[in-house]
């Protein structure tokens, strides 16, 4: 404290070194810089992520959120060991940490949070404006949430960046259309498949891509040609009733795949689910669209003769007039995301100023008790009760313009030295000035007067 007020220059000094972001770290590995067969190795189970999670908590590390999908494997975190959280990824997943030194990804700060925005975004997507990313992030979300793994400044830098997904997909066409790694794979059918209505299709694992693809499949194939097969056969049963197709247990696949042209395969395991054994003695042509990372379809597979395996990466090459439309509106979403980014940095803000919110307070409480202090033999009790609530609206008023004032000024002046200064340097000159007695004998000539 000084002279009765909070020692603002102190505050001043912290708020000018502290950078609440500096914690923020994102490590992953993406299609970006990474290749399929190298990115499904660093690829995490939602078992795994829940394991990793819980020994992340065991080491003292309390906010980390895990995302795992085709596209990337990325850990959100706030800590000063990134170094563990690196080895919790190598520990929980298939990937060496030779191979993330070499591939792999670390960014710190205000990069790190704009990365996190254009992934929510589907801006960062291998098919731009894929808007499944976001329900995939938020699921990530939840679980760490659950497991209590995630901090208030966690909470609200997710918050911001669910919602500029959320004004991106209402105020743009960044998602319009159908482009998507299921429509990628009905398109890249449509363009080296003759005699559509003549094939017999396979869609192996009903998830959330599944299903996507059985819609699309459904809407742009004969469908009476098109079979499913789940590892839970109920799921397999209910979307084969809802589109009014086919469908046969796990069991059956070999045949199943005896019998397909085409085989969708995107069964979201983290061990091939089809092998090559199931083609021993094939003599067919077939086409193959593997959806999964890590990927489900055994690669000695690609080596049978009449076999055209397609990976995920070929399958997101597909260019189309919809992905065109979605490239003319990246301008469009990254104006939102500029926007709301900077509403997170004045939240931001506003949390460094807290201590000065609080001092600001707290001077005039001291000041307030000091008063009353020197005047209290001077007063009755009934006096003094009276005065001590007139005080205490008094400076709560003026506290909560003060506040109020300091927010509004520092949205538009960013150097916190000067906007300080604005608000507290001649009230601070004045009340060093001024001295009980002074008070004291004011207080007397009002109570004269009276």
């Amino acid at each position: 404290m000084k002279n009765g007020l909070f020692d603002i220059e102190k505050v001043v000094m912290e708020f000018k070194t502290q950078d609440i972001l500096k914690n923020f770290h994102i490590i992953g590995v993406s299609y970006l810089q990474t290749p399929v067969d190298i990115r499904e190795l660093f690829s995490v189970s939602n078992d795994e992520q829940i394991a990793f999670l819980k020994d992340a908590q065991s080491l003292g590390l309390e906010n980390v959120v895990i995302l795992s999908t085709c596209n990337r494997t990325e850990v959100y975190t706030q800590t000063d060991n990134i170094d563990l959280v690196k080895r919790l990824l190598v520990k929980y997943s298939n990937g060496p940490m030779k191979l993330f030194e070499e591939f792999g990804y670390h960014i710190v700060g205000d990069e790190a949070v704009n990365h996190l925005y254009r992934v929510g975004a589907g801006l960062d997507s291998q098919i731009l404006g894929d808007f499944q990313i976001i329900g995939q992030l938020k699921n990530a979300y939840r679980l760490s949430e659950k497991m209590k793994m995630v901090n208030t400044m966690l909470n609200r830098i997710f918050a911001h960046v669910f919602q500029a997904s959320k004004k991106i997909k209402n105020q743009t066409e960044l998602s319009h259309g159908a482009a998507s790694v299921s429509h990628a794979a009905v398109q890249y059918i449509k363009e080296n498949v003759v005699d559509l209505d003549q094939v017999n299709f396979l869609l192996y694992g009903t998830g959330e891509i599944g299903k996507t693809t059985c819609d699309n499949l459904v809407r742009h194939m004969n469908k009476k040609t098109l079979t499913l097969v789940n590892r839970s056969e109920d799921k397999a049963a209910s979307l084969a009733e809802k589109y009014s197709i086919s469908y046969k247990s796990e069991k059956e696949l070999p045949q199943e795949i005896a019998k397909a042209d085409v085989i969708i395969v995107a069964t979201g395991a983290q061990n091939p689910t089809v092998a090559k054994e199931f083609f021993k003695g094939n003599t067919e042509r077939k086409l193959i669209l593997d959806l999964s990372v890590p990927r489900n379809v055994a690669t000695n597979v690609s080596k049978l003769p009449n076999i055209k395996l397609v990976d995920i990466d070929e399958l997101s090459q597909v260019n189309n007039e919809v992905l065109e439309l979605r490239i003319k509106n990246v301008p469009l979403a990254e104006d939102i995301i500029k926007q709301n980014s900077e509403e997170l940095h004045e939240w931001i803000e506003m949390q460094h100023l807290s201590p000065i919110f609080k001092g600001v307070q707290m001077g005039l409480n001291k000041m307030k008790e000091q008063e009353l202090a020197y005047h209290r033999t001077n007063l009755t009790d009934e006096e003094f009760e009276k005065v001590d609530l007139i005080a205490s609206n008094i400076v709560n008023r003026i506290a909560r313009m003060s506040i109020s004032h300091i927010k509004d000024v520092f949205k538009t002046e960013k150097r916190s030295r000067e906007v300080l200064s604005k608000m507290f340097g001649d009230y601070a000159k004045q009340s060093a000035g001024i001295h009980p007695h002074s008070l004291k004998k004011e207080h007397k000539n009002r109570h004269h007067e009276n």
